[in-house]
C-alpha cells in the first residue's frame, strides 16, 4: 500500500492568476495530471476527505525549487533592484487602471523602502496595505509597522491612502475590521480575481529565519488557510498580529522578497532560511510557509544571502525585467 498526502494549499491556483503567472499555472497544472494518472493506475479510488473548515492540514507535497532568482552582488544592488520593481509596479498599475496597490510588511523592507524617492507622482495615486501588524497603537514606533514606516518614509513621500487598523489588542476583531475595511475598497483601487480575492499590484514580503512570511508561522493553522478570510489574527506572539492569509501573497500581481546584508553575527546574512525557502524540496509549506511562494516571487538575494546555494549571477535589468 502506497500512501500520499497531497498539499492542496500549493497545488491550488485561482482561475484568473495574472498572465505574469502563467508559467506557474502550467507548472502546477502538470503537476496535478501526473497525481491524476498516478491516482487512475491504483486500483483503488482515491477520495479526498471532506472538510466544513477553510483549513486543510495535508501538507505533504513538495514545491520544485524557485525558477525567478535573481543574485546580485551587494546589498546596494538590491535595494537598487527593489526601487526599481516598486515604481515600474506602481507606473504599469496606473497606466492600467489609474491607481496602485501596494502591500508591504515591516523588518528589513522598511529599510530598503526609507531610501526610495519616487520619481513621478505615482504616491498620491496609491493604496497602501500591511502584510502583517502587531495588534497595538498604530502610532508607537517601537512596535507598530505602521508608525516606522510613516517615520522612515511615507510621511516624506506623502502617501496618506493607508488602510490602517484600529489600534486595539484585540487580535480576532482587529482581523475582521481590517478585512472589512480592505473589502470597502473599490475594485478601481484593490481588484478582485474570479474568486473574489484581492489581487495587489505589488506585495513585498519578508522572510523570517524560521521561515514565517508575513505572521504565518512554521506548524499553525494560519498558514493552512486556503479558501477562508484575506485576513487571519496570529497568536503566535503576544501581543497578537494581523496577516493576509496565504490566498492573498499567492495572488498578488508581483509578489518580491529580497535579502541582503550581513553582521557579525549573522556573515551569511539569510543564507539559510533563503535555501530551505527557494531551493530545498525536503521542506513543505507547514514546516517552512516562505516556500510556499516559490512560484510567485520574485527572490532578489546578495552574494551572501545566497551563498548556500549554486547560482548564476544576474543584474538589476534582469531582475526588474522579470516583473
Amino acid at each position: 500500500v502506497i500512501e500520499i498526502e497531497v498539499d492542496v494549499r500549493i497545488m491550488r491556483l485561482p482561475a484568473s492568476l495574472p498572465s505574469s503567472n502563467h508559467s506557474a499555472r502550467q507548472t502546477m497544472n502538470l503537476k496535478l495530471l501526473l497525481l491524476s494518472c498516478f491516482f487512475a493506475a491504483g486500483s483503488h479510488a482515491f477520495q479526498a476527505p471532506r472538510s466544513t473548515t477553510p483549513f486543510i492540514r495535508t501538507q505533504q507535497i513538495y514545491a520544485s525549487p524557485a525558477e525567478k532568482v535573481h543574485v546580485l552582488p551587494t546589498e546596494s544592488e538590491v535595494t537598487q533592484a527593489v526601487h526599481q520593481l516598486v515604481e515600474s509596479c506602481a507606473k504599469q498599475a496606473i497606466s492600467k487602471r489609474g491607481h496602485f496597490a501596494l502591500a508591504i510588511p515591516g523588518g528589513s523592507v522598511l529599510k530598503v523602502l526609507s531610501s526610495l524617492d519616487p520619481s513621478d507622482d505615482w504616491v498620491s495615486k496609491t493604496t497602501l496595505c500591511f502584510v502583517n501588524h502587531k495588534c497595538v497603537d498604530i502610532t508607537d514606533e517601537s512596535s507598530a509597522i505602521e508608525a516606522q514606516a510613516r517615520a522612515k518614509f511615507l510621511d516624506r513621500w506623502g502617501l496618506t491612502d493607508i488602510i490602517s487598523l484600529n489600534g486595539s489588542s484585540d487580535g480576532k476583531k482587529e482581523a475582521d475590521d481590517y478585512e472589512s475595511k480592505m473589502k470597502a475598497l473599490p475594485e478601481s483601487k484593490l481588484p478582485r480575481d474570479e474568486d473574489g480575492f484581492p489581487v495587489f499590484d505589488l506585495s513585498l514580503v519578508g522572510v523570517g529565519d524560521d521561515g514565517h512570511i508575513g505572521s504565518l508561522y512554521p506548524n499553525r493553522d494560519e498558514i493552512d488557510i486556503v479558501d477562508g478570510p484575506w485576513v487571519t489574527a496570529a497568536f503566535q506572539k503576544d501581543p497578537p498580529s494581523i496577516s493576509l492569509t496565504l490566498p492573498v501573497m499567492q495572488r498578488a500581481q508581483t509578489t518580491v522578497i529580497s535579502a541582503a546584508g550581513q553582521s557579525v553575527k549573522y556573515p551569511n546574512g539569510k543564507a539559510g532560511a533563503m535555501r530551505l525557502a527557494i531551493a530545498d524540496e525536503a521542506v513543505t509549506p507547514k514546516d517552512f510557509p516562505a516556500s510556499a511562494l516559490r512560484e510567485c516571487a520574485i527572490w532578489i538575494l546578495d552574494e551572501a544571502n545566497a551563498s548556500e546555494m549554486e547560482l548564476d549571477m544576474s543584474t538589476v535589468e534582469k531582475a526588474v525585467a522579470d516583473a
